[in-house]
């Protein structure tokens, strides 16, 4: 699964165009937005409700009741989706084995046949924990830098 450098590109990249504003605090609230599903790491169920197309739509629906800005409600569900399918297209070796990418029309799990984004190790004890992971937010810069580059100097030349 991607580090939170990947999933914080990802969501810039997947939601910068529609956002109603473009600068850095918008960066910070599509990037949190795109981070957000991993929150249920702290409730132990990671990968399974947050980690659909139906939780995006929810969150989206969520910020344009809160800013009352359908264009804030689909840059966080852009964010969000975004999540999901980095999540899908990475390393999985712990079951149940990808993401619940369906939900609520299927509780069944979605994994790529392809892994474009290496797993991020959370065993910070171990040696090769800083090494292993620097390698993976490379491969994440690599992959979505050019994206979210490409979504922002796109969304700039739009403007004008």
């Amino acid at each position: 699964m991607p580090s939170p450098i990947g999933h914080a590109l990802g969501g810039i990249a997947a939601a910068w165009i529609v956002a109603p504003r473009r600068d850095w605090q918008a960066a910070v609230v599509v990037a949190a937005a795109a981070m957000a599903p991993d929150l249920d790491l702290l409730a132990g169920d990671h990968r399974g409700i947050s980690h659909s197309v139906g939780a995006a739509c929810v969150a989206g629906l969520i910020a344009w009741a809160l800013t009352r800005r359908p264009r804030w409600g689909a840059a966080v569900a852009a964010a969000w989706a975004s999540h999901v399918l980095l999540d899908w297209l990475s390393n999985d070796t712990r079951p149940p084995i990808g993401v619940m990418a369906l939900w609520p029309f299927t509780v069944e799990y979605y994994k790529a046949s392809i892994e474009i984004f290496p797993a991020v190790s959370r065993r910070y004890w171990t040696a090769r924990f800083w090494i292993y992971n620097a390698r993976a937010a490379g491969v994440e810069i690599a992959v979505l830098g050019p994206l979210a580059a490409a979504a922002v100097m796109f969304a700039a030349r739009k403007k004008r």
